[in-house]
């Protein structure tokens, strides 16, 4: 009896790791294409540049007078709280005035039909037809790994910018 319990326990575990293991991996890919939401200050202004402190001894940010003209920056000052949006590879996609959501993000399935190789602009075939996005200079390094007629999804921003991209099933 003592040993068909043990075996019993064994049996119980062995069935449970592969189910464990499983949902281990579907919730590690879940989160690969998760985004995060930060707080931070701007700490300083230098020649249009805005440096940002984060909390909890996190990467201090920066933003690039063309970025914070685009978002909506441009009259940024000393002390003012933002929120910052960045990908599960801990690049920076957004950036906002504390207050205001990201709410205005689109998503756009197609295939890739055309990446500038300066990563400047890209052209995704939908059903709808051909159409063409800037994209953020951020974003531009994640668009050496795709190839043309591979099957994407695109986040774009408010402006209409490409601030991610990753491939589609």
């Amino acid at each position: 009896m003592r040993i068909n319990r043990h075996i019993m326990v064994l049996a119980s575990i062995m069935m449970v790791v592969p189910v464990s293991s499983v949902a281990v991996a579907q919730a590690d890919e879940a989160r690969m294409g998760a985004h995060h939401g930060f707080s931070g200050v701007f700490s300083k202004i230098e020649s249009g540049v805005l440096f940002i402190k984060m909390p909890n001894n996190l990467q201090p940010r920066t933003i690039s007078p063309n970025k914070a003209d685009r978002v909506g920056l441009h009259e940024a000052r000393t002390g003012d709280a933002v929120l910052i949006l960045v990908d599960s590879g801990n690049i920076m996609l957004d950036v906002t005035k504390e207050g205001r959501a990201f709410a205005d993000h689109r998503m756009i399935a197609g295939t890739l039909h055309y990446a500038d190789p300066y990563w400047n602009e890209i052209q995704i075939s939908t059903p709808e037809g051909f159409e063409r996005f800037d994209v953020d200079a951020l974003a531009g390094s994640k668009l050496s790994v795709y190839q043309e007629g591979v099957p994407v999804t695109v986040e774009l921003d408010a402006d209409n910018v490409m601030i991610d991209i990753r491939r589609s099933r």
